[in-house]
């Protein structure tokens, strides 16, 4: 349910394109005709991870969609996974709080880009490896960094409690 649940926050980063490569209509098509079998979850659940497949294209780049679809397929989404099936998002950090750690993390990130850039290799290498140790999880991307912070060891399910996604820091001229 994890990858679910990622693909509906997916659907936030997803950019659009003039026309859609993907079949939203088949896919909601079969999804509603699995629940009006006798709620028959565990096939609409397959064709909903048919669609997170869907997703994950979409946002690799080798498939494209429209903004008309995406909206669709976010109703869609939402519609199915919290209103029909009940799953419901995990609490996420209160706001301020939430802030503040994205603050910090972004601060730490742009220091550790800074040294990247002056090939302080030891300083950027210290920053990622400290981060984490504490539980915030980087990714070095093409679009920059990404970050999300996991549950401490110990705490079942290891959830993402938060996030920045798409952080891209660059220096100088």
């Amino acid at each position: 349910l994890e990858r679910l649940m990622n693909a509906v926050k997916t659907l936030e980063e997803i950019s659009v394109s003039e026309k859609s490569t993907v079949d939203i209509s088949t896919l909601k098509e079969k999804c509603f005709e699995a629940l009006d079998d006798d709620l028959n979850s565990p096939i609409a659940i397959a064709h909903l991870f048919d669609g997170v497949r869907m997703i994950n294209s979409v946002k690799a780049g080798t498939e494209t969609i429209s903004a008309k679809d995406l909206a669709e397929l976010k109703s869609f989404y939402h519609s199915v996974v919290f209103d029909i099936l009940g799953l419901k998002q995990e609490q996420e950090m209160d706001s301020a709080n939430n802030e503040i750690l994205s603050g910090a993390v972004e601060l730490l990130i742009k220091l550790r880009s800074e040294a990247k850039a002056n090939k302080d290799w030891a300083t950027s290498d210290k920053i990622r490896n400290e981060l984490n140790a504490i539980g915030i999880e980087m990714k070095d991307t093409k679009d920059g960094v990404e970050w999300k912070v996991k549950a401490p060891p110990g705490l079942p399910g290891g959830e993402e409690c938060a996030s920045n996604k798409k952080d891209n820091f660059k220096f100088g001229s």
